[in-house]
């Protein structure tokens, strides 16, 4: 059986960046989101996570030259992001069709492949 292109999940970050990036309040980051971990304000900041992943995943990064393991890592992380700023309304998620829980979806067959 020929092995998962890991490119599927490179793509799958497409969605996920832009959505963690809109959420994070940067205004009066002094770091303008890049994680510092000799600074107590990142140790501490309420945005710790979103800043750590972007700074793991963003456009800068060359995400090709990560494991598998790693991407399916970092892939996880933001399913737990965007799972958790869904409403009520998509505990069905099965019959939504909304852009977040089509991005879960593709994530999740994805992920399946590359076990």
């Amino acid at each position: 059986m020929p092995e998962p292109d890991k490119h599927e999940l490179i793509t799958l970050f497409e969605y996920a960046r832009p959505r963690i990036i809109k959420s994070m309040e940067l205004r009066h980051c002094p770091h303008s989101g890049f994680y510092n971990a000799v600074d107590e304000r990142c140790t501490f900041c309420h945005q710790g996570m979103e800043c750590l992943w972007m700074n793991r995943n963003d456009d800068l990064v060359a995400l090709e030259q990560k494991s598998v393991a790693e991407l399916r890592q970092q892939l996880l992380m933001a399913v737990e992001f965007v799972d958790a700023s869904l409403t009520p309304h998509h505990l069905s998620r099965r019959q939504c069709q909304c852009d977040n829980c089509q991005w879960l979806k593709q994530v999740e067959k994805a992920l399946a492949k590359f076990k």
